[in-house]
């Protein structure tokens, strides 16, 4: 009459929906902590009524490099015992967060406002932004450049070359 019925588990898959080959080189990282306050602003009184703020602190890391790809045959010159290297310009290669150590340090809502469900995600959002930001203005593409040209000598110079030149020209944030 009845059948019984039984239960079916549903397991959760993962869609790999795109594969890249990466020609990237990665010579320098600076990790960088940053106080993001975010929200509404105003008065003492305004606040207490209608603020909604958040006080993050951000733990990231931002990482540069070169774009190994874009080296031809024409960036790199042997003649004997001397070759000269023309780097493609550094950039930078990612900008992440560490979530483990990225926290909320203090929400505060007004009486009278909804909760900005969204305030949070916008203040991780620029969080991303500013550590970028500090990492270009601490100098992570000349770090890059002066990694590179320190990785790479040694190598060519066990190759047999002696006089060794490489070109690297200025990356932008």
């Amino acid at each position: 009459m009845f059948k019984s019925l039984q239960a079916k588990q549903v397991k959760d898959t993962a869609v790999v929906s795109e594969i890249k080959s990466l020609n990237r080189w990665e010579t320098a990282q600076f990790s960088v902590e940053k106080v993001i306050d975010s929200g509404s602003s105003g008065n003492a009184f305004q606040q207490f009524l209608f603020g909604d703020k958040i006080l993050l602190i951000a733990h990231g890391s931002v990482v540069a490099g070169f774009d190994m790809s874009a080296l031809t045959s024409k960036n790199v010159k042997i003649s004997g015992q001397t070759i000269v290297v023309t780097l493609p310009a550094p950039e930078v290669l990612s900008t992440s967060l560490d979530e483990s150590q990225t926290r909320v340090y203090d929400r505060q809502k007004g009486l009278l406002t909804p909760s900005d469900t969204n305030l949070e995600s916008t203040a991780r959002a620029q969080a991303v932004t500013d550590i970028h930001q500090a990492a270009c203005s601490e100098g992570i593409l000349n770090t890059a450049s002066d990694n590179a040209k320190k990785q790479l000598t040694p190598i060519l110079s066990s190759f047999g070359f002696t006089s060794i030149t490489i070109n690297i020209p200025q990356g932008s944030c």
